[in-house]
């Protein structure tokens, strides 16, 4: 597993490059966000998405133990999609089930 890397409110984040076979990626979590309610976080896959799906998982154990959130959250079909609400300090990560081309996967958070 690769280092946690915290997402900042507002900057587009990536999180996965090169994805060209299924596998974990790398883990990722929120930083603290000042707003007031629920907040949440687009994905895009961008570069040769020719196969890819990915389903989404958090961890409250510190990556010890991993739920899948959302099946298939990212797709070649459906490559941008987002989440409500997300939690801070939550790890996440994508468990690419299927991959093949050369994904990159970036998130953004309001």
């Amino acid at each position: 597993m690769a280092a946690n890397k915290v997402i900042q409110t507002g900057n587009a984040t990536l999180i996965d490059s090169a994805v060209t076979t299924p596998a974990a990626g790398n883990t990722f979590s929120f930083a603290e966000h000042k707003g007031a309610g629920d907040f949440s976080a687009t994905f895009q896959a961008v570069g040769t998405v020719t196969t890819l799906s990915g389903d989404l998982q958090i961890s409250l154990d510190g990556g010890t133990t991993w739920t899948t959130v959302a099946t298939a959250q990212l797709t070649n079909a459906a490559p941008f999609k987002t989440i409500t609400p997300v939690i801070c300090g939550a790890l996440y990560r994508f468990n690419y089930t299927t991959a093949s081309g050369s994904s990159n996967v970036w998130v953004c958070s309001n």
